[in-house]
This record gives C-alpha cells, structure tokens and sequence, in this order.
C-alpha cells in the first residue's frame, strides 16, 4: 500500500477522534495560547502552478485528489477564489507582499535575461519577513520566482531550495523529472529524479530541524506548468480517456492567440492527459507531507494552506496558457479561478466549511500576518487584502467583499459575480480606453463580449473598478502605464 493511501486511512481514524475530542483539544489549545509563542501555530503553504479551481478532485470526481480532497474535508474550501493576476511572478509578487501589480510594480513574469538584475521588490515588506520577525523559522522549497535571480529569497528565509538559473536555461526548472539545478541557501546543487518528491521531502527534513520556534514552510510545486510530458506513466495513463471527456479544443475565444502555445491543438488529449497526472503527482505530495506532520504530532498544531498562483486554459476556448495566452491579454475566469483550501487546529479553523465569499490570493498576506500576531505589521498595510481568520472560524459576515478585481498589465477587471467589465487602457493617454462586457451566467461563458448591462449596472462596475485601481495604485507602478515600466521579459503582450 503507497504512502499515501496510508496516510489516507490513518486520517480516516484522526477525523473520528477529532470528532470525540474537540472539547479536550479546545482546552488544551487555551492553555498554549497562555504561554507566549508556543501559542503560534506552524504554518505549510503548498503553492501550484498555473492550476485551474476545476483540475481538483472537490469539483471533478474523474480527478484524484484525495489528499487535497482531505485538507478541504476537514479544513475549508474557498469556491470563489481569484489570483489578483493571470501571470506567475506578479501572482507570486502579490501574494509575498499583499498588494497588487499597480502597487508592487510586477506586472508580467520576470526574465533575467531580458529584464536584467532589478531587483523589483526592494522596497516592499515580504511575507517571509513578518513571519521571521514575528519568531518564525522560514523556509522556501520550489519556484520563487516573485522577483529576479540577482535577489534570490534571502529575505526573512532561514532555509531555500530555489532555481539556479545561472546553470542552465529557465526551462530546466519546469523539468518534472530528470536532472535539475538548484540554489541551496545560496550554493548550486543538482537533484535527479522526480521533482515534486525532492520538494516534499527537503521540506519535511526542514521541519525536521532542531529549535523552539514554530516553522513556515512555502513549498511551491512546478506542477502542472508545462512541459506536459515526462509524468509517470501510471498517472498518465488513468487520465488519457478522462481527458477525451473533460473539454475539446476549439478556437472560439474573440481574442487571438499571442503564441505562447504551450501545448499544440492536435495533441491535446495527451497534453491534458500529463496535465492532470501533474495534479495527482503533487497530491501524493501533499499527502507526504500529511504523513510527516501526522507521525510526528504536527498536524493539529499546522496550519496548512493549499492554493495557485492562478489559473489555466487548457483547451478552453481553444487556448493554452494564461493571461498572456491572447492578443489582447485576458482576464478570463480560467485564467484568475484558483483553488484555496486552508486546513488548521480547531482553534482556528471550524471544519467542513465550503465558503463562497469573493476572495483573493492577497488575502492571504493579512491572514497569515494577522495568525503571526505582528499588529504593527497590520497597522502599516496598505493593501487590499483582508483577513481570512474570521471566515476560518466559520463567522458569517454580511459583506465580505462586493466585487473581484484583477489585473494584467494595461489591463483591469472587474465583476459582481454575474457581469464582468474588462477595460484596457491605451498607450496614447487621450485615446479612450476599451470596455468589454460579459455575461457570467452565459451558456457561452466569455467565448465573445456581450451589450452591456443596464446603465445602472454600468455605473456600478466602472465606479468599483475605478475607485479600487485609484486606491490601490501608485504612480510609480500603475498598470495603466505600463508602457513606462521597465520590461520584464521580451514576450510582453502590450509591446507587441
């Protein structure tokens, strides 16, 4: 029996004795709260790549997640979750700082190559800094990629197993099996084999290290971004004839293709095929790291987070890719949708939750700051993330969030959960900028623009979209003029 499937079956048993025994777990945590930073919980951040909120087991049963399936059960899943943009490194860069791409200045992902040694984030307050300083220790295992090599995480991070780009080319990173280059608390390594396992164990050794303080680990998996080749067979295989069922390609999208097709039309049986056994690769992870925490009563003081940098297409409406997948670029829901599953201590976490408020990767820097007790932290955001603990605990508040906001590059989104603007502003300040409107509930989904809603629904959502970018927004780095930032790599969508 695999490891996995163990795991499985022993939390079958914790659940049950999770269900006998709140009141003596609740009196036990009142007295550890009492007694300083003992109180704090360890913190797991499992972080995808380029996953859809649809490739997980919760919302297709022809897809094995029972691991992640686990954290959802016993934790709560977030079924309206958005990135706060479509593309990796200002995905990344928004959830490290809580802030968005307009604030941050990431706006598209970073190439050495082409964007040189900037460092992008110099001024910004990291994640890894408050939980560090709030007496964390911190740990990075997989894609950093928030900022460029030049300024690899050392930030607030006791421990990192990042990419060494400086060995090889950035496709090399991606590389689901074989031989790949790493930085290791600043010295090259190389590690043969599959990959995701090599993350999941170097951070259970982290874990593993001797200390008093509580750990936080950010183990962020290059599944299932492409090559989509090179999984194992008996995963592939189990997902060929699901994948002939899931979605036929078709080119039906009123956007044209940018050409970052990262897997041709004709194969995309086979593609989606490596796609989805990627998924199940880094579920049988997640369930290591289960195995880990459990056997070592870890799991009912951890709180773990599972989530995207953000969405994917993956033949729907005939592309591959993101947000940078089209000419214009898009801001599709396939796109932003990611999964958000947070499994935690009862203290924290009321079990078998399944929220629908709108909420965003950003979301959790406040979360997480709030978790770590660093008010002043808090005091000092200027973000706009809110603090997802209050939803953990299962309150119900009467207004959480009204609209979703994203953004790439030039351009910006907005949506009421039933009609959605898109708005690109153009290069030429006196031009006015383009609106597109969708209809959400249409069979079509957003396969072509629609008229736009009533005027009053108008107002509505370019007085929201206008309100928010002005907040939270700086000059330095606005979207809306994104002609005048520094180039992040030389595919940007806006230049061409």
């Amino acid at each position: 029996m695999s490891i996995f499937q163990v795991a499985t079956l022993s939390r079958l048993k914790l659940i049950q004795i999770r269900a006998f025994s709140g009141f003596i777990i609740l009196f036990l945590s009142n007295l550890l709260m009492a007694s300083g930073n003992s109180s704090l919980p360890n913190i797991i951040v499992i972080m995808t790549d380029d996953q859809g909120r649809w490739s997980l087991g919760e919302y297709d049963n022809r897809i094995t997640t029972p691991n992640i399936g686990y954290l959802a059960d016993q934790g709560v899943r977030f079924d309206q979750a958005i990135a706060p943009t479509p593309v990796c490194s200002a995905a990344r860069a928004s959830f490290f700082t809580g802030r968005t791409a307009s604030q941050h200045g990431v706006h598209d992902f970073l190439s050495d190559k082409d964007s040189g040694q900037k460092n992008w984030l110099e001024k910004e307050r990291l994640l890894s800094e408050v939980l560090s300083d709030s007496g964390y220790r911190v740990g990075l295992f997989g894609k950093w990629h928030a900022d460029t090599h030049g300024w690899i995480p050392v930030r607030g991070f006791d421990r990192w197993l990042t990419y060494d780009e400086r060995k090889t080319n950035w496709v090399n990173q991606y590389q689901h099996s074989g031989t790949v280059h790493f930085s290791k608390d600043g010295s090259a390594t190389t590690h043969t084999g599959v990959q995701a396992r090599f993350l999941a164990e170097s951070t259970v050794a982290f874990i593993d290290e001797p200390g008093e303080r509580p750990f936080a680990a950010f183990i962020n998996f290059v599944e299932p971004h492409f090559p989509f080749e090179g999984l194992p067979e008996r995963l592939v295989s189990q997902y060929r004839q699901v994948a002939r069922e899931i979605a036929a390609p078709g080119d039906t999208s009123n956007l044209r293709s940018s050409g970052n097709v990262s897997a041709p039309v004709a194969d995309h049986v086979e593609k989606l095929a490596q796609y989805l056994a990627a998924v199940t690769l880094v579920d049988e992870q997640v369930g290591r790291l289960l195995d880990a925490l459990e056997g070592r009563d870890l799991l009912n003081n951890t709180l773990i987070v599972f989530t995207s940098d953000h969405g994917h297409q993956t033949g729907q409406y005939g592309l591959y890719g993101k947000g940078n997948s089209t000419i214009p670029q898009n801001l599709y829901q396939d796109s932003i949708d990611i999964p958000l599953i947070i499994y935690g201590p009862e203290r924290l976490v009321a079990a078998g939750q399944v929220r629908n408020e709108f909420v965003n990767l950003y979301d959790l820097f406040p979360t997480l700051t709030e978790l770590a007790g660093a008010s002043i932290d808090l005091a000092d955001y200027d973000g706009p993330g809110k603090s997802l603990l209050p939803l953990l605990r299962g309150e119900r508040l009467t207004s959480f969030r009204d609209f979703q906001h994203a953004e790439l590059g030039n351009a910006r989104m907005v949506h009421n959960g039933r009609w959605k603007l898109v708005r690109y502003y153009q290069k030429n300040q006196d031009d006015p900028p383009r609106d597109f409107w969708y209809d959400l509930n249409h069979p079509l989904g957003e396969r072509f623009s629609v008229p736009p809603p009533s005027e009053s629904q108008q107002v509505q959502l370019t007085d929201a979209m206008e309100s928010f970018f002005e907040r939270y927004e700086t000059a330095e780095h606005s979207g809306r003029r994104i002609w005048d930032i520094p180039s992040h790599n030389a595919l940007e969508i806006w230049r061409r």
